[in-house]
């Protein structure tokens, strides 16, 4: 850098790479030749409106708690050793650098600096920057200087965290003079690492750490960059710092986009670090394959920035594709012109994905570190086709989009001159960064795409709890255990300790972009942790020696280590024997606290274990009280409650030395005063308390008495406060009905009761009470409540006249009328005077008319009290009709039909509730009298009255003329015989029918039918007559048996109908059941009943007894063929010689015999035969026998 540089403004180099998340991870640096004393600063924000607590950790212990919202964000002031490492002394080995940033709700957090010559931005990728395995990201140097480096710092998620740093160049030269092929170190959580190279200690340390392998057996944070750096040809002075926080290489991708910074794109300062994590890694840039470069894992490859493209207004964009996920960085420069040099920056580039987030919501302080402020562009990159916002608004049309040469699908924005607080909403996949500076001043960085690669991540640790996680902005989740999926495991966390060890897996899915499954997580089990409970006061210490809970090994004291502080007090360790002392803070007000230790022990492999002591402290709490009793009364001091402590223990005293013991504090007889106490906790802690004694008198009172007149049940109502009971002021009255007070009177005022006596309890302001009586006496009152009688009366018998005894209407109006005299009135003015032109007991009306009523008590003073009845004439029930006119249908045509009057009750009213009753005569009806049944059964046209009745209307009648009339039935519609087979036309008839509906549902004149039964409707004269028809099948005759001799057959039949007609043809019909000269073999009989359907059909048979065979081979009388025998049953033929022995029997279903026996040929002569049968009608066994001749000559 120039040295007038120096002098004129401070300069600065600053990467910002952003992840908004629930925890966030810082490892330090080292800073080779730091000048000054650096101003470090923690920048937090988030979305939520809502603020929220954000926990600031250091070395496992919280160094401050702030308060985070939209639209506040927050600046801490950060101490600089916790994260910047100036001396030797600070690296290569374990050192209680870093910071872990952590709250339940989603932040975004970056570590800003500053010192005279360089200033920084690191900000975190959140869960996504934690892994266990990576590629060091540094600048490859082209200029050696001592303040020139490569720096790769180190934090711990967990507690004995292994890792490993290899595949680098093997000359380079560490810091420490160490030059090997690997490094591998152990640090515990929250623990850091520092390893350095600085480049002028060998030539191989330029660039021999880029690309460097970096793998661990549990998850860390790495910071790897350089402090400072030179990397461009073109420059051999100006240095910048470089660094960024890494990421594990299962969230890296294959497809980037980068906006040009502020330098030109040929100066060298603008170009692209990739490095490759496979083997065989191809590059295409702008969509062009790159001729010649395949890079293998750890490798790297520069893309210079002459591969910019303009797409316009000055816009410069590239495209970076691989065959393989590659690690991106972006070098740039902060601004142009003569300090272009002095600008640069490196930024992370986030890999295209459709997982990338649809807002960045929010970044504070965009523009700022501390108290300094610069010129701010913001470059978005977002899928083709998206609407992006700005703070809410739209984006100029000069700002974007541009599109992206090589990639076509995804465009990008540029925004200059942004400040404050930003947010940038997208309706599609978004990412976001910003180009800055000011002079010498340049940065720059991405703030989102981190986790938009899936991938699991651990939270917590085995002592405050574990979570494995992916990001949470996917639209499902299905967590896997060994490949098998675990059941109500589809939120974006899940606890493996609930399921067990093994590899989980995770399958995301986010709408309009795909489902994918992660790389496999191996979890292995926490080991367990011991929790132990002790309950001491605050006053107390508690003292814990550690002891393995399942190993032998002998515990290391100096290695015992409290891993989580309390909070309410101090643990510390003995490191000479291990122990812990436990001891409240004195002013502490928490009853419970909690810390966690850790202990191992001296074996190879050593045994750990690590324990949760939780604390409930007693804090003591006391009161002071106060006691007040009445003149000549104790007090019982331990009814004042000095303290809500449970097993608490009170000692009382009369002097404030606490040397006069007070022994019966349940009966202290005492004067004003004060009573002094101790208050002793079960656990031995004791407080100071006090009681104040106070004595009050009595109040003055004295009796009353009060006068009612008595309602109805003799009870008066009586204004009780009115009572002169006591002249003293302030004073409470409490009134019962008893005289132990038990019988609380709660309406005072209005008291309603008998003659008799009241308590009262008179209170005094100083709650001293004395009692006193009221005497009560009543005079019986008027009463009268004419709403109890219902004046609006019906004219039962309907003749216009209602009447009235007032005898009857007295006793609904008044209580008790035999106490009271009650008169009737036509006007007003009569009933006011008391006149005696009152009516009479008996009164009747005609029209609607007010009566008024008086009611007098019959000795006393009390009052008249009126009222007034509206006689009203009630009104009838409303009918539909009062007359219906009906006709009645004699439907059996036997000149009477039954009805039913009930049936006709709708007529008249559709309201259920009405009742109805039935009558020969309107006078009957009207005076409803003389009912007769609803079932009446007519003859000729008749009259019906009905009176009807409702709870609610007065009566009305109604009247029912019926009429009967006939239907009529058709003569010709007759029951028929038909075949089995055949359809008959059934046909009624005209017979000045007026409609037919027949059982068929057809409602024509006839109907095509088979056999069955019918009906048919037949309209005539508005009536509907039913007939009925039946149509049934002519039976078939059957054949019983046929009986045959010689050649003669007799046909038996039965059934059918008869006369039969019998037929061998089935054309040439006879009378005859005999066939005679019939020939011999199989025939067929046909034979009809008289209806000529059908004919039934049989086989019979006149056998042909065959007594001559010539089996020669001539083909004539060959064999003995009996197959005329098929139309039988279990036929058989058996052959035997003369001499009884057999030489043939038949097999099932053989009819022949070629006169051989068992194939061989039987001589000339004369056999025997037996045939046999049974006869399939009658089931007769038959049998023939006879001889047959042989000739074979």
């Amino acid at each position: 850098m120039k040295k007038f540089l120096l002098i004129i403004c401070t300069f600065f180099c600053i990467i910002a790479n952003a992840q908004l998340d629930t925890e966030h991870w810082f490892a330090p640096m080292s800073a080779s030749s730091l000048q000054g004393t650096p101003e470090c600063y923690l920048y937090l924000s988030t979305n939520e409106t809502t603020p929220f607590p954000v926990q600031i950790y250091n070395n496992n212990t919280i160094f401050s708690t702030v308060q985070v919202s939209k639209g506040n964000p927050v600046q801490v002031t950060i101490p600089n050793n916790f994260m910047i490492a100036s001396t030797l002394s600070n690296l290569f080995t374990q050192r209680t650098m870093g910071l872990n940033v952590k709250a339940n709700k989603k932040f975004f957090a970056n570590f800003r600096f500053a010192v005279p010559s360089q200033a920084e931005i690191i900000t975190s990728k959140g869960l996504a920057g934690i892994g266990k395995n990576f590629f060091v990201g540094v600048s490859p140097n082209t200029t050696a200087k001592p303040y020139v480096n490569s720096t790769i710092g180190f934090v711990a998620t967990e507690d004995n965290t292994t890792v490993t740093l290899s595949n680098y160049n093997p000359g380079v030269v560490f810091s420490d003079g160490v030059s090997a092929s690997s490094r591998t170190f152990t640090i515990n959580k929250g623990k850091s690492y520092i390893i350095e190279a600085r480049s002028d200690l060998s030539i191989n340390n330029l660039a021999g750490l880029v690309g460097a392998k970096i793998t661990a057996n549990k998850p860390i944070s790495v910071t790897n960059g350089n402090f400072n750096s030179i990397y461009t040809t073109q420059n051999n002075s100006n240095v910048d710092v470089l660094m960024d926080q890494a990421v594990p290489v299962e969230r890296l991708g294959k497809d980037f986009i980068m906006v040009k910074g502020n330098g030109p794109a040929n100066s060298g300062m603008e170009a692209a670090l990739v490095i490759a994590t496979e083997n065989n890694t191809k590059l295409t840039v702008n969509g062009n394959l790159l001729p010649g470069v395949t890079l293998n894992a750890g490798q790297y490859y520069m893309v210079q920035g002459t591969n910019y493209i303009n797409q316009g207004s000055g816009h410069y964009n590239m495209s970076i594709s691989a065959t393989s996920n590659v690690y991106v960085y972006q070098l740039l420069a902060g601004t142009s012109g003569s300090t272009v040099y002095a600008t640069g920056g490196m930024n992370f580039i986030p890999p295209l994905s459709c997982f990338l987030p649809k807002e960045i919501n929010e970044i504070g302080f965009i523009n700022k570190i501390g108290s300094d402020t610069f010129n701010t562009k913001l470059n978005i990159i977002t899928q083709l086709g998206a609407t992006v916002t700005f703070n809410g608004g739209a984006i100029a049309a000069g700002n974007g989009p541009y599109p992206v040469t090589g990639n076509p699908n995804w465009v990008s924005y540029s925004i200059p001159s942004v400040t404050g607080n930003i947010t940038v909403n997208s309706t599609l996949p978004v990412t976001a960064g910003i180009a800055a500076g000011n002079g010498a001043v340049g940065y720059g960085g991405y703030f989102a795409g981190f986790s938009s690669v899936p991938a699991i991540t651990k939270t917590g640790d085995c002592y405050a709890g574990i979570l494995l996680q992916v990001d949470n902005n996917y639209d499902a989740y299905q967590w896997f255990l060994n490949g098998n999926p675990i059941p109500g495991a589809t939120s974006f966390s899940i606890n493996p300790e609930l399921y067990g060890a093994g590899d989980y897996t995770c399958l995301i899915t986010k709408n309009n972009c795909e489902t994918r499954l992660t790389t496999p997580y191996n979890y292995t089990l926490c080991p367990p942790i011991s929790t132990t409970t002790y309950n001491i006061g605050s006053c107390n210490t508690k003292v814990i020696a550690p002891a393995f809970t399942n190993s032998t090994q002998t515990i290391i004291p100096s290695l015992t280590n409290i891993i989580s502080a309390p909070t309410s007090g101090t643990a510390t360790v003995n490191p000479a024997t291990g122990q812990i002392t436990y001891t409240p803070n004195p002013s502490t007000t928490s009853t419970i606290d909690s810390f966690i230790y850790y202990i191992q022990g001296n074996g190879n492999p050593f045994d750990f274990e690590y324990f949760k002591i939780i604390i409930n402290t007693n804090v003591l709490q006391v009161n002071n009280g106060t006691l007040t009793t009445c003149f000549g009364t104790a007090y019982d001091l331990t009814s004042v409650s000095l303290s809500p402590d449970a097993g608490a223990t009170v000692t009382y005293f009369a002097d404030s030395n606490l040397s006069a013991q007070i022994m019966n504090p349940t009966y202290y007889p005492s004067p004003s005063g004060t009573v002094y106490a101790t208050v002793t906790s079960q656990y031995g802690c004791s407080k100071p308390a006090q009681i104040i004694l106070a004595v009050n008198p009595a109040p003055n009172v004295n009796n009353a008495a009060l006068n009612s007149c008595a309602g109805a049940g003799g009870n008066g109502i009586y204004d009780l406060t009115s009572a002169n009971i006591s002249s003293e002021s302030g004073v409470t009255v409490t009134y019962f009905t008893n005289s132990n007070l038990t019988g609380q009177i709660t309406n005072p005022t209005t008291y309603s009761g008998p003659a008799g006596i009241v308590y009262t309890n008179v209170t005094s302001s100083a709650g001293c009470s004395k009692t006193a009586q009221i005497t009560l006496t009543t005079t019986p009152a008027p009463n009268i409540n004419t709403s109890n009688y219902n004046a609006n009366l019906c004219d039962d018998n309907l003749d216009g006249v209602i009447n009235v005894n007032f005898s009857t209407v007295t006793p609904q109006i008044v209580t008790t009328p035999a106490n009271f005299n009650v008169r009737y009135y036509l006007n007003q003015t009569d009933a006011n005077a008391g006149n005696n032109n009152t009516l009479p007991a008996n009164w009747t009306y005609s029209a609607n008319t007010t009566v008024y009523v008086r009611v007098d008590a019959i000795s006393g003073s009390c009052p008249a009290v009126f009222g007034q009845i509206n006689f009203k004439i009630g009104n009838k029930i409303t009918l539909l009709t009062n007359t219906v006119n009906t006709d009645i249908c004699d439907n059996n045509l036997n000149g009477s039909e039954n009805i039913i009057l009930n049936d006709y009750k709708n007529l008249f009213t559709s309201n259920p509730a009405i009742t109805v009753t039935y009558h020969a005569t309107l006078g009957d009806a009207q005076n409803g009298t003389n009912t007769i049944s609803p079932n009446q059964t007519i003859t000729a046209p008749k009259a019906f009255y009905l009176r009807f009745v409702s709870g609610t209307e007065c009566p009305n009648t109604g009247m029912i003329n019926l009429a009967l009339k006939s239907p009529k039935k058709s003569e010709q519609l007759r029951d028929l015989v038909v075949c089995s087979t055949e359809k008959v036309i059934l046909d009624p008839g005209t017979g000045g029918f007026t409609s037919y509906k027949w059982s068929t549902g057809a409602t024509t004149q006839t109907i095509l039918t088979g056999a069955g039964s019918y009906y048919v409707d037949l309209g005539f004269n508005g009536c509907v007559y039913r007939q009925y028809v039946n149509v049934t099948t002519a039976q078939a005759p059957i054949i019983t048996s046929i009986n045959v001799t010689g050649t003669t057959a007799n046909i038996n039949v039965t059934g059918g109908t008869p006369p039969y007609q019998y037929s061998l043809n089935g054309i040439d019909y006879q009378t005859s059941n005999t066939f005679t000269n019939l020939t011999r073999g199989v025939h067929t009989v046909h034979v009809l009943g008289r209806d000529g359907c059908l004919p039934v059909i049989k086989e019979f048979l006149v056998l042909n007894l065959i007594n001559t065979i010539t089996p020669n081979g001539d083909g004539i009388n060959d064999v003995l063929n009996y197959s005329d025998l098929r139309i039988k049953q279990d036929v058989s033929i058996e052959i035997a010689d003369r001499y009884g022995a057999s030489v043939h029997k038949s097999a099932s279903n053989n009819y022949t015999w070629d006169g051989k026996s068992d194939g061989r040929t039987l001589p000339t002569g004369t056999y025997w035969y037996i045939l046999k049968w049974i006869e399939p009608d009658t089931k007769i066994p038959v049998s023939y026998s006879g001889w047959i001749l042989i000739k074979n000559r």
